[in-house]
Formats: C-alpha cells, sequence, structure tokens
C-alpha cells in the first residue's frame, strides 16, 4: 500500500480536501503505544439496509507526537458511527489533526505517515428508528385531525393538538388540510410540556399520501407504538423507517418480534 509523509500543514489541508475531509466518515479504530488510528468514509453507497458499501480507509501513525487528546469513554468508534469532519489545524510546532465527533479528539504531530488500506467492502446494517417514521399510502385524502384522536382514544391515549410550547388545540381548531408543524400531546401533559409528537409532513403527492411524525418526547413510547400501528393499517402502506423499508404488515411483524429485515 502507497505511504505518505505528511509534514506541513499545507500537505495536511491538500490531503484532507482530497478525501472530502471525511465529512460523514468513520473513525474505525484507534490503537495506542504506539498510536494508529484508522479512517475511512463510503465511496459506494445507498445507506439502505442490506445494501452494498465501500469504505475506503487510511491508516495515520507517527514516531513523533506533541499532543494526543483522546477520551476512550467518549468515543465512537467503528463503521457504524459517524463523524462530522477531519480538520486541520495551524499550531506553532508540527502539525494539527481535529477529529469532530461527539468528543473533539485532537492529534499534534512533527509528521504523520499516511498508508491507504485496501477497500472495506460490507453492507449496511439495518436499523430502526425509535424517533423518526416516514409513510406513503394509497390514500387520496389527508386524514382529518379528529381521526388520530379517535384512533389514540382506542388505545387508551385521550391526545391533543398543539404549536410548540403552545395550548391546547382541539381537532376542529386545528387548520385542515394543511396541519403539518403541529404536535400530537397527551392532553394532561400539555400544560408542563413543550413539544410532543411532531407531524414534520403530511402533503398528497401523486395521488399518495406522504406523512412523517417525529417523536419529541421520550415519555410518549406507547402512543408512539401505537401511532405507527395505526399508520400499518393505512392502504397499501409503506412505512421508511432508519434505513429499512416495510410494508404495513412487516412493520407488525417487526413491533411484535423485533427482527430486522435480512438480505434475500
Amino acid at each position: 500500500m502507497l505511504n505518505t509523509t505528511i509534514t506541513s500543514f499545507n500537505e495536511l489541508n491538500k490531503w484532507l480536501s482530497d478525501n472530502f475531509y471525511f465529512e460523514d466518515g468513520h473513525i474505525l479504530s484507534i490503537k495506542e503505544n504506539p498510536l494508529e488510528i484508522v479512517v475511512g468514509y463510503n465511496t459506494k453507497a445507498n445507506y439502505k439496509a442490506n445494501s452494498e458499501r465501500h469504505i475506503l480507509s487510511f491508516k495515520i501513525t507517527s514516531s513523533n507526537i506533541i499532543e494526543w487528546d483522546f477520551d476512550k469513554k467518549s468515543a465512537l468508534l467503528g463503521e457504524d458511527n459517524y463523524i462530522e469532519s477531519i480538520e486541520s489545524i495551524e499550531v506553532e510546532h508540527g502539525i494539527c489533526l481535529e477529529f469532530f465527533t461527539p468528543a473533539i479528539i485532537r492529534l499534534t504531530a512533527e509528521n504523520l505517515v499516511i498508508e491507504e488500506q485496501e477497500l472495506i467492502k460490507t453492507t449496511f446494517k439495518p436499523w430502526v428508528s425509535d424517533k423518526e417514521i416516514f409513510l406513503t399510502s394509497d390514500l387520496y385524502e389527508i386524514p382529518k385531525p379528529e381521526f388520530w384522536k379517535q384512533k389514540l382514544n382506542k388505545y387508551g391515549h385521550h391526545i391533543s393538538f398543539r404549536y410548540y410550547a403552545g395550548d391546547e388545540r382541539l381537532p376542529n381548531q386545528v387548520p385542515y388540510p394543511d396541519y403539518q408543524g403541529y404536535f400530537i400531546q397527551l392532553t394532561d401533559k400539555i400544560k408542563h410540556t413543550q413539544e410532543g409528537i411532531f407531524l414534520k409532513h403530511l402533503q398528497i403527492v401523486n395521488g399518495k399520501l406522504n406523512l412523517s411524525f417525529e417523536n419529541k418526547d421520550d415519555e410518549l413510547k406507547k402512543v408512539w407504538n401505537n401511532l405507527t400501528l395505526i399508520l400499518a393499517n393505512f392502504p397499501n402502506a409503506k412505512i421508511h423507517c432508519g434505513n429499512c423499508e416495510f410494508t404495513g404488515t412487516q412493520w407488525k411483524q417487526y413491533l411484535s418480534d423485533k427482527v430486522l429485515p435480512t438480505i434475500e
């Protein structure tokens, strides 16, 4: 594999620029004593569950380290965790890399040796969000606000609508058909909360209903699960959650057994 020794800020910045500053890339591994950092980014990816994925990876080493700031407890490593970027920082002595993750990692050294690794060929692991869901359905009319109140009431959830940090709105006080931007919240929680389950998108497109919800209240998990069951019963429902796609029947099965889709 090709090795490149970098000794200046300009050389370092060019290498990062050539590799898109590893935006939405990965710190694949970190070994210490001696230090060895493996980073990478996706070169072939559609991010769908079980689809093919190629990761271009590089090993970074140095024998002349000036500063190494790294907290193992806060580091999120591996191909399933994403970083914002890797940046070159101008310093008085040596050259410096900063890895922008939930916690900043910083390496300053007299020089860096960059070794391009073999292309990693793998697949995207399926995952499901517990906060966001998107639905398409052969429904030609936007459901009225009263629909959600009636359906959730059957599960024992007495809900109302509200804007962010707003007061209770009854279904007949919610503008129809354009009520995206409203929250669904348990009526008895409205006075001491600001959010709820957010209706992010609600539209008829090419004769199909498109809608998405986001749960912004961790105490509404039961309401959320029942709401997604209601969505699964929509005609010809297609549910996108995380990087997975489900029919309504498949979604109900997932809620029952928590088994994610596998490669066919």
